[in-house]
């Protein structure tokens, strides 16, 4: 056995070999899992409302689908393989692609289409700081809907769930992609492969900083001049009212310019509409660096912890469905990662007591009364308390200091005695208080204490 030695021992075999995780991924254990759990609900209480329908994309997609719009490149970036019959396949990396897939030739869907999922997707980029390899996305999209409202639709959805889970001080960042291709196409950055380049380098700005983001576009070859220009176009942000009303001012004339800011005005209408705009502000810097989004895009960031990234991004996707299927259909999305979500929540305490211990051990004083153990047992989970036994069915002693152990809130003793009585002995472990239960009303009295 290369790379392990056994120990021999008269009692079960040990191995001396530590088993450890691929690096950039990490267990969920139990306390974090219930916080997890929480937000999930709450996140879909806001999408029920909304009226959107929940499903989940295939975690496994055929590689060319992953490749369809992202290119061969994103192989870099993502988990792939061949498997045994040498198909080459890949781990989903966002849920937005197969949900478009799944769309894209159901010609029996009535538009608009609004669907949300919550998932795990995965990503081989470089572990940073709340990001990982494996993280979980919570995703919605409307399908076939090329006005401005679904874009507001969209962000009002996003934003109610920041309030929703108590992230109230959230700002909502909302540009245009066409304001961004139409700029860099007036100083001469026209080919796909420069423009996607340029706009990636831009999105990175609010992670690397502007100096190692000056150095990056320098070393594309752009002059210190061009430079300067892109770099005061992403500086180009402030209040709706203030930004949109200097626009035309500030930025050159062309026809994807002026569908851009067409497009914007549309979106901040609406949202004004919608009585959202109090969390909104127009930021140039906004681009979103996945190539496949082309209107309107959007981030949020939590105002008191920006070093933790936005909170959720999205914007509009209208090419993105003829790519996969005969359903041409305008599209607009965000998605947000629950582990950036997770560490502003958990920083301003915001997540409620999820505590798991458990509410109340039945424990026997013997083998005679196993029978009526089981059965308080059964009724006490009917009734919805977390309840449990001693499955091992140690001494009576062993039983309590397990309980104790375990934090159990309340212990129900049944024994011969308390059975030929009709009662069944109550203990409150955290007053140590004890008293004589009806049997019939064991479950009552239980609720009460708990409640």
């Amino acid at each position: 056995m290369s790379g392990e030695r056994i120990i021999e021992s008269r009692g079960p075999v040990v191995s001396e070999k530590q088993y450890t995780l691929p690096r950039g991924l990490k267990d969920i254990e139990p306390d974090e899992m219930a916080r997890r759990i929480w937000l999930s609900d709450k996140i879909r209480e806001v999408l029920w409302s909304y009226g959107f329908q929940m499903l989940e994309p295939s975690p496994i997609e055929n590689l060319e689908t992953l490749e369809a719009k992202s290119g061969p490149g994103v192989r870099e970036e993502i988990y792939w393989f061949k498997d045994k019959a040498n198909r080459d396949l890949g781990l989903r990396f966002d849920l937005t692609v197969g949900m478009t897939r799944m769309v894209a030739n159901r010609f029996d869907l009535p538009e608009p289409i609004k669907i949300a999922s919550i998932g795990g997707v995965w990503r081989y980029d470089e572990p940073q700081f709340a990001r990982y390899r494996y993280h979980t996305q919570w995703d919605a999209e409307i399908y076939g809907v090329a006005e401005p409202t679904a874009d507001a639709e969209i962000i009002a959805l996003a934003s109610d769930i920041l309030d929703k889970v108590g992230l109230k001080q959230h700002e909502v960042r909302v540009s245009n992609r066409k304001l961004a291709e139409g700029f860099l196409q007036s100083i001469d950055i026209r080919t796909s492969e420069e423009l996607e380049r340029i706009l990636r380098i831009i999105d990175s700005i609010a992670k690397k900083g502007r100096e190692k983001v000056e150095g990056e576009l320098t070393r594309t070859g752009l002059s210190k001049a061009k430079v300067e220009r892109v770099l005061g176009f992403a500086d180009i942000s402030g209040k709706p009212d203030d930004v949109l009303s200097e626009l035309e001012k500030k930025l050159p004339k062309n026809e994807l310019i002026s569908k851009g800011q067409q497009e914007l005005r549309g979106t901040i209408d609406n949202i004004d509409s919608l009585g959202k705009m109090s969390k909104v502000q127009i930021d140039l810097g906004i681009v979103r660096g996945i190539s496949y989004y082309d209107g309107t895009v959007f981030e949020a960031y939590d105002q008191a912890g920006e070093d933790v990234g936005a909170v959720f991004g999205g914007g509009r996707f209208d090419k993105l469905c003829r790519i996969y299927g005969k359903r041409d259909m305008p599209a607009t999305g965000v998605a947000g990662g629950f582990e950036r979500l997770m560490l502003s929540l958990e920083r301003k305490g915001l997540f409620p007591d999820t505590d798991q211990n458990l509410q109340v051990l039945v424990v026997m004083t013997g083998e005679e009364v196993r029978k009526e153990t089981i059965e308080v047992l059964g009724k006490l989970r009917e009734a919805g308390l977390r309840t449990d036994r001693d499955l091992k069915e140690r001494p009576l002693k062993k039983q309590m200091e397990y309980a104790s152990s375990i934090k159990a809130r309340l212990v129900v003793i049944v024994g011969p005695r308390e059975i030929k009585e009709g009662k069944f002995r109550l203990r409150d472990m955290k007053t140590g208080q004890e008293i004589d239960i009806e049997r019939s009303r064991i479950v009552a009295e239980a609720t009460k204490i708990l409640s």
